[in-house]
């Protein structure tokens, strides 16, 4: 009798379930704009990968539906003949996470309805308005010459930024708003404070793919800091036969890598300065080699390195994998291993390396 009750509420739990209706959403949107009655007006709407559907405007006028989903951010943005498709004007994003919805597509793009969205552009705000609040008295300490007054300034509004988004993150553990704020919180964390806060969220924080391989970048960044061992890297040369760094780091000498790719404009700025320290330090047996990355076209990099002379040791990348094995998130990023394959120095940008290099090498 007890398993035939069992039974029967379980039955019941299932067809329970099966009667829950998906909560849906209806966005209504006006365009008000003479350009909404130009034949071939459509709007369409995407998400992080791409579009996700598309409807033409009638009457000044267009609707999308779907089910609501506080994890996502949606954009709805206006398209016409003529019109340029990185055109900043037309644009609105929005959390689908309300039964109704409204949009007006004009410029600048309204959304009303939609409680997340409400509270995401609120907190955007706070941020910004913070960053900025002591603009003014920093740029004013810094021309003075009292930049230890000015950095003590952005150190506080710094802090009460990630009070903000640990806050904002904690109410938020299960939504689009609070991934924006554990990224915000991410920047400055280590790889056991983020792993932390990523434990707190629900599943979709923590299965993430941007917030995973956040923590995978910051875990390597660690293990790739000063003191450490060279972590090998593979590609090719400028004559497409196989190289690697470890043909250059922990052979005796001192090699300087530099992290670039072509359309890195301060990559290409620090060309000249690592052409003189290269020439400065050539008697003493410095090595340097250009690690390009993040490609969009693998031509590109080999066109760079021609035009602008790269007479070093270069090492040619396709995919994510030699920026990932150092956690880099910027370029130009270089990196200073010693005689013995030991990384010696590490910065994001040129700023210092005069400084760095002639700290070991003078």
């Amino acid at each position: 009798m007890k398993t035939k009750l069992i039974a029967a509420a379980a039955l019941l739990a299932v067809l329970s379930s099966c009667n829950v209706r998906e909560q849906r959403y209806t966005v209504q949107g006006n365009v008000a704009d003479s350009l909404a009655t130009l034949p071939g007006s459509i709007v369409y709407l995407l998400d992080s990968d791409g579009p996700v559907d598309s409807c033409r405007v009638s009457d000044a006028s267009f609707t999308f539906k779907g089910v609501q989903d506080k994890t996502k951010e949606l954009v709805a943005m206006l398209r016409f003949p003529g019109r340029d498709r990185y055109d900043s004007r037309f644009i609105a994003s929005f959390v689908p996470d309300a039964s109704r919805i409204n949009i007006d597509l004009d410029y600048p793009a309204t959304v009303t309805g939609s409680p997340l969205t409400d509270a995401m552009e609120a907190f955007r705000e706070q941020v910004m308005n913070l960053y900025y609040e002591h603009q003014t008295d920093v740029g004013s300490l810094s021309m003075n010459g009292d930049q230890e007054a000015a950095d003590s300034i952005m150190a506080a509004q710094m802090r009460k930024i990630q009070d903000l988004c640990r806050q904002t993150y904690s109410a938020n553990t299960d939504n689009i708003l609070g991934l924006q704020a554990l990224t915000q919180l991410g920047e400055d964390a280590g790889s056991a404070e983020l792993e932390a806060l990523i434990a707190e969220g629900s599943d979709f924080i923590r299965e993430d793919e941007s917030i995973r391989r956040m923590l995978e970048a910051k875990r390597n960044a660690e293990a790739t800091a000063v003191g450490a061992k060279f972590v090998d890297i593979k590609g090719t040369a400028a004559d497409s036969s196989a190289v690697a760094l470890s043909d250059f780091a922990g052979k005796g000498s001192w090699v300087l890598a530099d992290f670039w790719a072509s359309w890195c404009g301060p990559c290409m700025m620090a060309l000249p300065h690592i052409r003189e320290i290269r020439d400065k330090y050539a008697d003493k047996g410095l090595v340097v080699v250009g690690i390009n990355v993040w490609e969009r076209n693998p031509e590109d990099g080999h066109e760079a390195a021609v035009e602008k002379e790269m007479d070093w040791n270069l090492i040619f990348t396709s995919g994510s994998d030699a920026t990932a094995a150092y956690g880099i998130e910027g370029i130009p990023t270089l990196i200073l291993f010693a005689p013995d394959g030991t990384i010696a120095e590490r910065l994001l940008g040129e700023e210092g390396l005069a400084e760095a290099i002639s700290k070991h090498l003078d």
